[in-house]
């Protein structure tokens, strides 16, 4: 297991840079987002004189538009659910091949196996979780009437 610190240190190393520069960059792109969202937003409202102006502009499509788009980022829960199925699936996928690894006393060293099995368990049971919550929420939000009778649209 000796010969592996190395390896998994390097591995954090990467993943946790690889991670930050990720937010960094998300952080960024939704700061830019909103900021253009904001002079939109109020050269939209400048032009907008009075209260009977404003109340037939809110009562228009372009009204429901503007005030759907306030929301930054809105997200339809079934893509929600999608993206934790992905992840289960993924983890799920990472968790049996290293279980598969840790078995084959031919690709790794004895030292490493134990290793491997924990590893595999942890990464199937976090797997097993994120599916268990999609299927969980994807029947909670059907229950609640979220989607409509296709499962496409919100309500």
């Amino acid at each position: 297991m000796s010969d592996l610190t190395p390896v998994f240190g390097i591995l954090s190393v990467f993943g946790s840079l690889s991670f930050l520069t990720w937010v960094i960059v998300d952080g960024l792109r939704r700061k830019h987002q909103l900021r253009v969202m904001a002079e939109f937003h109020a050269k939209l409202l400048e032009k907008i004189t009075d209260g009977k102006e404003l109340a037939e502009f809110m009562d228009s499509p372009g009204g429901n538009k503007f005030i759907d788009s306030i929301s930054t980022e809105r997200t339809h829960p079934a893509q929600r659910i999608l993206r934790a199925v992905q992840v289960g699936i993924v983890l799920c996928a990472a968790g049996i091949g290293c279980r598969v690894v840790g078995w084959q006393s031919t690709i790794v060293a004895r030292e490493a196996q134990e290793g491997f099995v924990v590893l595999g368990i942890l990464l199937l049971s976090v797997g097993i979780g994120y599916l268990v919550s999609a299927a969980a929420s994807f029947g909670l939000g059907r229950s609640l009437g979220v989607y409509d009778a296709v499962g496409q649209a919100p309500r």
